[in-house]
């Protein structure tokens, strides 16, 4: 319930406690297409409601309040309820919301005292400080930059040269720099801040760790799945490798676009040509004739926020009958399939049928089935035609312990001069062989980008010093106080707290990771991976029962939690406990979030009791839900073997070659 009393605005709601309550309502924040309210808690906690205003217009179905979650019950024991971390302002929405914010945190009191410039995004926000422009507005002289930290000039003197007998458009003159991109990304991108402080004009990786193209957050072939906004989706396209930068399209100042429409694409592609019905086989001026809804699909986030693709792919549905990623053809035909779209194109523009498989189909194939997937990503990994983003996303999901041929080839990719690169060869060392980490520690670690030494920094935590030349022994401590102090630029967050945990576990220091685990459990007692970690640190030290106690606590809090029953049917089994075992094994197994893990697991228990038939008809269940893994086919291979049926064990083994 919103409501005003003396000039003063109030929601009644439920709070942390799951009572309603009245509290004061101190901000509003977002113009279009809603706007959000923000709430102050103790400790200097702004928390954004999950109740907001449709700005839209009424013909739209705007003017109306709803919940950013739609339908979905979200009460005070939810991650996702306003009162959360999950909807803490100065973590969540402030950086890219106004200017100048410096995010005060102490850990020691769990209170916040952020600061910032101004409330909304101004000038500032883009350009870094002004004192120097104001200078040389009262001064001027002939600097291109007018005295600013970040002058984009990357589209001066430039123009597109239209190619007549392709319909495309050539820049004059080749972009060698980023700087544009760099500046819109932090903002426009699913990110991690690594640095307390950075300006416009910095490499992007020097402050920020971007999400690769990985589910959740991404579909199988690299479309937006998730809220990761456009920067991941933009890296892969072929405009930004041929110069295109925001913009070309976006009037930073006004927000509008250059050009209404598709009329944005004709600025560089020949309308007679892309126009035309033979090209998208839609009706002249139809909906359907839409560049923008063909290649640029939009997603629908918090309810009314459309946002687009900006991978500008050409639609391919056969993807979509492969592995169930979306396409432009059935996101307006909804009553047809994927097969349909597949038939239309093949009889009208057969052309449109690639012979040779595209990135994204090898991607989608690497994704669908990680176990067999090595060459797929190796091959990925080393074609210098495949976008950046995807070579290092290819690169991060590479696991190179025991396969001395893959290391070799992905650690021929430390010297890049892609900084993405080099950070994804580093998170891959984290799987490699000691000896292949050290090999490269000394050029990783001294990488000018600080994303690239605070990974590498971790893959050589755990690696013995007698590997490491001496005059690296410093450099490695400096890179993993780094590794530290970018954490805690994120101190209220739970995740910061887990992974220095696990660094210090890494380095054999079980106190300090015990402490870190233990801060990310009072931070977020919501936070699964923190109760997950520390139990395993307890194992580690043959702390069984603290193990045991901390995962039935956590279950009390979060009941159903399929990582926190699977980790407490393990504990149980070392313990000789299966039947107690089996029951949380189960429930881990059968949850909606389920991995193969999980059901590898229930499987192997119920094997171990005796019930060798029993384990093998669910393993046969299993693999209807997860059909792809190699794990469990071989498991149940084996069971049947040991069953004496060996022509079933045959059948899987087969199976097994041919994948």
């Amino acid at each position: 319930k919103f409501y005003q009393r003396d000039g003063q605005y109030y929601t009644r709601t439920d709070g942390a406690d799951g009572e309603l309550a009245e509290f004061p309502i101190r901000y509003t924040f977002g113009v279009y297409p809603l706007q959000q309210y923000l709430v102050e808690l103790p400790n200097g906690k702004l928390q954004t409601l999950g109740v907001s205003w449709d700005s839209r217009l009424a013909e739209r179905g705007g003017q109306r309040w709803f919940h950013v979650y739609g339908d979905e019950r979200i009460d005070h024991t939810d991650v996702l309820h306003w009162t959360q971390p999950s909807q803490n302002w100065d973590t969540m929405c402030a950086e890219c919301h106004s200017t100048g914010l410096i995010k005060r945190y102490d850990l020691e009191s769990d209170h916040f005292d952020t600061t910032w410039a101004e409330i909304n995004v101004s000038c500032e926000a883009c350009h870094g400080p002004a004192s120097q422009h104001i200078s040389w507005a009262e001064s001027p002289d002939e600097s291109p930059g007018k005295g600013l930290v970040a002058a984009f000039n990357e589209r001066r003197d430039v123009s597109w040269v239209l190619d007549a007998a392709t319909g495309n458009s050539k820049r004059s003159i080749p972009r060698t720099t980023d700087l544009e991109i760099n500046a819109c990304a932090p903002c426009h991108s699913r990110r991690t801040r690594i640095a307390a402080l950075s300006t416009p004009d910095d490499e992007f990786l020097a402050a920020y760790l971007p999400a690769l193209l990985e589910p959740p957050l991404y579909h199988l072939d690299g479309q937006i799945r998730d809220e990761v906004y456009v920067y991941g989706s933009f890296l892969q396209s072929r405009m930004y490798q041929h110069g295109v930068t925001c913009s070309d399209c976006h009037e930073p100042h006004s927000l509008e676009l250059r050009a209404p429409g598709s009329q944005v694409c004709l600025q560089c592609h020949l309308a007679e040509k892309y126009t035309a019905p033979d090209h998208h086989l839609h009706a002249v001026d139809s909906e359907g004739s839409n560049c923008i809804d063909c290649h640029m699909p939009a997603t629908t986030y918090m309810q009314v926020d459309d946002r687009h693709d900006h991978s500008f792919r050409i639609p391919r549905p056969g993807l979509s009958v492969q592995f169930g990623t979306p396409n432009a053809c059935t996101n307006c035909h909804g009553d047809k399939d994927a097969q349909w779209a597949v038939d239309v194109l093949r009889a009208n523009k057969p052309d449109a049928i690639a012979p040779v498989e595209h990135w994204s189909e090898l991607l989608a194939r690497a994704q669908a089935a990680p176990f067999e997937s090595r060459d797929l990503l190796l091959g990925l990994a080393t074609d210098t035609f495949v976008p950046g983003i995807v070579r290092a996303t290819a690169i991060a999901g590479m696991q190179l312990s025991g396969d001395a041929v893959s290391a070799a080839a992905i650690g021929e990719r430390a010297a890049s001069s892609d900084p993405m690169i080099r950070w994804a060869v580093a998170r891959a060392l984290e799987t490699a062989e000691p000896n292949v980490v050290a090999a490269h520690a000394l050029s990783l670690l001294q990488d000018p980008v600080l994303a690239v030494r605070i990974a590498a920094a971790s893959a050589l935590a755990p690696v013995d010093l007698e590997l490491l030349p001496i005059e690296a022994y410093p450099i490695m401590e400096k890179a993993l106080e780094e590794y530290v102090a970018a954490q805690l630029v994120n101190s209220e967050r739970a995740e910061a707290h887990v992974n220095i945990g696990n660094l210090q576990r890494k380095l054999s220091r079980p106190d300090k990771s015990e402490q870190a685990f233990q801060t990310a459990v009072r931070q977020n007692p919501f936070f699964v991976p923190a109760y997950v970690n520390l139990a395993d640190l307890y194992r580690s030290q043959g702390r069984e029962a603290d193990g045991e106690q901390l995962l039935r606590t956590a279950l009390l809090k979060l009941p159903g939690q399929s990582a926190l029953h699977h980790s407490l049917g393990l504990f149980l089994v070392r313990q000789d406990r299966l039947s107690e075992a089996t029951s949380e094994l189960l429930l881990a197994a059968e949850s909606e979030d389920a991995i193969p893990r999980y059901a590898l697991a229930y499987a192997l228990a119920i094997d171990a009791q005796g019930g060798s038939a029993e384990a093998a008809t669910y393993l046969e269940a299993a693999l209807i839900r997860f059909e792809t893994d190699r794990t469990l086919i071989a498991a149940l291979a084996n069971i049947y073997m040991r069953m004496g049926n060996e022509s079933a064990a045959r059948k899987l083994a087969e199976r097994l070659q041919n994948r």
